[in-house]
């Protein structure tokens, strides 16, 4: 079994099917959730939209009806899969994320969009397959964001994406710390290849994309466009990380993930405010 077996698709609609949607249905039909940074809602948004950032969504899941068809969309389509993926796991079983985003809905779809088309979820047959497997995915987002801090343009955030790469290999040493605590008798064996039955081909990020499709999208993208994408990352490995936690079964398992869980949400808001900040003074 290989990396991308245990991931399954986003649900994806275009702007077009998601107007007739909401032509042809009732305001209380449905759950119409925006995404994005409330700066972005105020610049405009769907009639009707929510406003839950996608840093928010877990912890207001009692907000939204799960039993209702579930509609979430952000700018480009990128951060609405992410949010989409943590409702899945949630047990919203009728959920889609705008293609797109609400430059689709503009009419305004960038071409080559990055698409996060598949959820993480629980397929895994042991504690040992969620670690390496994270391992795996931990190690992809490291080398991403050592991307981003050699093409970064100024000191500032060449500092902000150097600690988001050290966080990340905190992450691979408290996973293989895990594994070998699990097998103490074991822990010579080659991990994360000892663990992962089938390597993937290619170095993979959150939400089963290649690393060599991000680092391509990312080329002449704004800084705002590569936040939002590192947000939708960190979204999906907070989410991941919630889940791993629901699932373990000892105590020191679940500590740990939770803790994973809670550094990539301290991840999550200071990516958030970032762009935040870029809102209010573009550069």
């Amino acid at each position: 079994m290989g990396l991308l077996d245990y991931f399954k698709p986003v649900q994806t609609w275009s702007a077009e099917q998601v107007r007739q949607y909401l032509d042809t249905h009732r305001p209380q039909d449905y759950n119409l959730v925006d995404v994005r940074q409330p700066g972005e809602y105020r610049e405009g948004h769907l009639p009707g939209a929510q406003l839950i950032p996608v840093k928010e969504l877990e912890g207001r899941l009692g907000e939204l009806d799960p039993g209702k068809q579930t509609i979430t969309y952000c700018a480009a389509g990128v951060r609405s899969r992410a949010g989409t993926s943590i409702l899945q796991n949630a047990g919203f079983e009728k959920v889609v994320s705008m293609s797109g985003g609400i430059h689709g809905w503009k009419g305004m779809v960038a071409e080559g969009e990055l698409e996060l088309n598949r959820a993480w979820f629980s397929t895994a047959r042991s504690p040992e397959d969620y670690i390496g497997l994270s391992w795996l995915l931990e190690d992809g987002t490291r080398q991403f964001y050592a991307e981003l801090e050699k093409t970064a343009e100024n000191d500032d955030f060449k500092s902000f994406f150097r600690e988001l790469v050290t966080a990340e290999e905190q992450h691979k040493s408290s996973l293989r710390t895990l594994y070998q605590g699990l097998h103490e008798n074991h822990s010579h064996r080659k991990f994360p290849e000892a663990v992962v039955s089938e390597l993937p081909p290619r170095t993979m990020l959150e939400g089963g994309v290649p690393l060599t499709e991000a680092l391509q999208w990312v080329e002449g993208k704004s800084l705002h466009q590569v936040l939002q994408l590192a947000v939708a990352l960190e979204a999906n490995a907070y989410d991941r990380y919630l889940l791993m936690r629901r699932e373990a079964g000892d105590e020191q398992s679940r500590s740990i993930f939770n803790h994973l869980a809670e550094e990539e949400k301290i991840h999550l808001q200071l990516l958030s405010d970032r762009l935040d900040r870029i809102l209010e003074n573009p550069v």
